[in-house]
């Protein structure tokens, strides 16, 4: 019976050391992984420039440079500069002043279309968000409302006309609340 016993603590005691010896390879495993992530992290960081230089610090410190405020107008568009030079397209509008600069700039494409085919509307609004602009054509020696709004979103618009009639057609874009228009865009109808 002792035999029997000595035999069974063997068994027991193998059995341990195997489980120690699977639990050792695995620990070693995971701290292998986090090493080799660690250092790959580390590489990608200096590689990318995202030393401690550019860090703000811990949660809660004070920043080491002056927070600016968040901009209260819309983003300009990049590669716009603040004095844009003569737009595109006629600009010739009977009652504007010569050389007036405007805030809200209109592009149109395609400039010949087919009755009524598509014709895409789109421009910017400096500093303006969360508005709509009043297309307008004109008509009979004036600008009327064509029925079709823009929304500017983050300083930009679009929106599309079609029209049946035939010939040479001007649209502008208007904003009734600071009551100025855009430049005129010519589109040929044929």
């Amino acid at each position: 019976m002792d035999d029997d016993v000595d035999d069974g603590d063997r068994r027991v005691e193998e059995r341990s050391a195997q489980v120690r010896g699977a639990l050792l390879k695995a620990l070693a495993a995971v701290v292998v992984l986090g090493v080799v992530i660690a250092l790959g992290t580390t590489i990608v960081v200096r590689a990318l420039g995202l030393d401690e230089s550019d860090s703000p610090g811990p949660v809660g410190a004070a920043p080491s440079r002056p927070v600016q405020p968040l901009p209260t107008t819309a983003i300009p568009v990049p590669g716009e500069s603040e004095d844009p030079g003569p737009s595109e397209g006629p600009s010739d509008e009977p009652s504007d002043e010569p050389g007036k600069k405007r805030d809200i700039q209109l592009a149109i494409s395609p400039v010949i279309a087919r009755p009524m085919e598509r014709v895409n509307l789109t421009g910017t609004y400096k500093r303006a968000d969360n508005l709509q602009l009043q297309v307008q054509r004109f008509e009979d020696g004036g600008w009327a409302d064509f029925g079709v709004a823009a929304n500017v979103r983050v300083g930009t618009f679009e929106t599309y006309v079609m029209t049946g009639r035939a010939g040479k057609q001007r649209f502008r874009v208007y904003d009734a609340e600071t009551q100025q228009g855009s430049n005129v865009v010519l589109v040929t109808i044929s």
